[in-house]
């Protein structure tokens, strides 16, 4: 089938080489071209046509949109990547390095009882980094249980969605991994790593057939052990994946409701526990930001 012209030549001098250049705005992640460019033409008049392929010399690779996040969720201390002490950075599990006035997300455990009453605001210890945190995020890129349609394509927001806890966890300096239907990355952290995980998020299909249950079965997912775990899919999920259920301390869901994208069929329902509930597309953006427990008021 023809596709349609993104960009046209009015005229063309003979035997002789033009420049020409375009604005072209991508309607979505991916790595353009689609499909191969082609130079068609129909001179004179249109009464033939003809074509030849065009060479590409670079791909235009596309990320998925991001949003603002909350903090990295707090994990086990054996849940970290020992050695990495840093005696002038901030974190969470390490010794008391000094005070500070009280933030959103932080947690009351932290905060310093004498200090606030003293200065009649909320002051929270600044405890020392003393350990680097290591997640692997899990995307569900099965087609079964995604839906399109006017409202969003859930499969695109659950990218979204992964991509923005990746960019903005690896600017905290916590380690990244990644884990899909086709493949997946090994633990790292700073900018490569970033580069690294938005490029695959970029490139991902449209659609895969291979359920949850059989990539969290699969070596990466399985022999994961070393950090937390979040899992983003959707409500229509198999129970199946319930043999995969780990401590929700070393474990996340983030389930996206299929309500929130036109579905009318009910879903079958999780009943297991849910780290962080999407119920509609509008409020994705404050949900990342704070809408699980870490991240609201520390409780």
């Amino acid at each position: 089938a023809a596709t349609e012209a993104v960009a046209g030549i009015a005229a063309a001098p003979k035997r002789r080489s033009a420049v020409c250049r375009w604005l072209f705005t991508p309607p979505k992640r991916g790595i353009y071209p689609l499909s191969p460019p082609q130079l068609t033409t129909g001179f004179p008049f249109g009464l033939w046509e003809t074509r030849r392929p065009l060479r590409v010399f670079a791909p235009l690779i596309v990320w998925p949109k991001t949003f603002p996040v909350g903090p990295v969720p707090p994990m086990a201390g054996d849940s970290q990547i020992e050695g990495n002490v840093s005696r002038s950075k901030v974190g969470s599990h390490g010794d008391v390095i000094g005070v500070r006035p009280y933030r959103r997300g932080d947690s009351p455990r932290r905060i310093h009882w004498g200090q606030s009453a003293k200065h009649d605001r909320l002051i929270v210890c600044e405890l020392q980094s003393n350990a680097r945190p290591v997640i692997q995020l899990v995307l569900d890129t099965d087609a079964q249980v995604h839906l399109s349609s006017e409202a969003g394509n859930s499969l695109e927001w659950a990218i979204r969605i992964v991509a923005s806890f990746a960019r903005g966890w690896l600017n905290h300096g916590a380690q990244i991994a990644l884990a899909w239907a086709d493949g997946h990355l090994s633990p790292a952290s700073g900018t490569a790593q970033l580069h690294r995980l938005l490029d695959t998020l970029a490139g991902l299909p449209h659609s895969a057939s291979r359920p949850l249950e059989q990539t969290l079965a699969s070596p990466a997912c399985a022999q994961f052990r070393e950090g937390l775990q979040i899992i983003v899919t959707t409500d229509r999920v198999s129970a199946a994946v319930r043999r995969g259920l780990r401590d929700p301390e070393t474990q996340h869901w983030v389930i996206l409701r299929s309500a929130a994208f036109g579905a009318e069929v009910p879903s079958c329902g999780i009943s297991w526990p849910v780290w962080l509930d999407i119920d509609s597309i509008e409020r994705i953006p404050a949900l990342l930001k704070g809408g699980w427990r870490e991240a609201q008021h520390g409780s």
